[in-house]
């Protein structure tokens, strides 16, 4: 099922943060891009603008590492979308939230056959990473917290199994909202407390509590 939001103030121990999602994820209605016409004071076209937005960039003000940052992304999405058999996509889908950035995203689809991004799976040892968590994750799933840029099997190590999962988009790029329920103590007993936690790529990109 579809779901769209914006902006998503996030609520956590350490405080709260506020993020955009990207423009492919299926969250975004087309309202998240300020300026979404063909023209902007800004000079860049919308893919541009939108790309930006998508990584955290301001497009009044965009450098050239910025914009090397863009053109990666955007190369990376034609590389998804050039995903033509179900086979690599259930590939590409498994190891999605275990590559580090778009840079090895991108290393990986550049190989030309499921034989080849295998072995270049294999040599980098990309399920290693799954077995053994660092020590910060570590410490999340002990005491039982979740942090942004959390994987998804680390979030059900923390909070156990979703009570519901919602997907956006393309199933295989792991764009998702998990909806967790919990009697939480109060002062007159205990109530109902609701938490969503959102993914894309697999990896947490925020959290709400209701």
């Amino acid at each position: 099922m579809k779901f769209y939001l914006s902006l998503v103030l996030l609520f956590s121990a350490v405080g709260c943060a506020q993020f955009q999602r990207s423009s492919e994820s299926g969250y975004n209605s087309g309202s998240a891009y300020p300026d979404s016409g063909a023209s902007s004071s800004s000079g860049y076209d919308k893919e541009t603008r939108q790309t930006a937005y998508e990584l955290g960039k301001d497009p009044s003000s965009l450098t050239d590492d910025d914009m090397r940052d863009i053109r990666a992304r955007q190369k990376l999405r034609e590389r998804e979308r050039s995903l033509s058999s179900k086979k690599e996509r259930e590939q590409y889908s498994k190891i999605l939230p275990w590559l580090k950035n778009d840079e090895e995203k991108l290393s990986f689809l550049s190989i030309p056959s499921i034989e080849g991004r295998q072995q270049w799976i294999n040599r980098n040892n990309v399920w290693s990473r799954a077995q053994a968590p660092q020590a910060g994750m570590k410490d999340l799933i002990e005491n039982q917290d979740v942090a942004v840029g959390m994987q998804q099997d680390y979030v059900r190590k923390s909070w156990g199994e979703p009570l519901a999962i919602e997907v956006s988009g393309n199933p295989i790029y792991k764009n998702e909202r998990w909806k967790y329920q919990r009697q939480v103590s109060t002062a007159q007993g205990f109530r109902k407390e609701t938490r969503f936690v959102y993914f894309e790529g697999g990896r947490v990109v925020g959290w709400e509590t209701e």
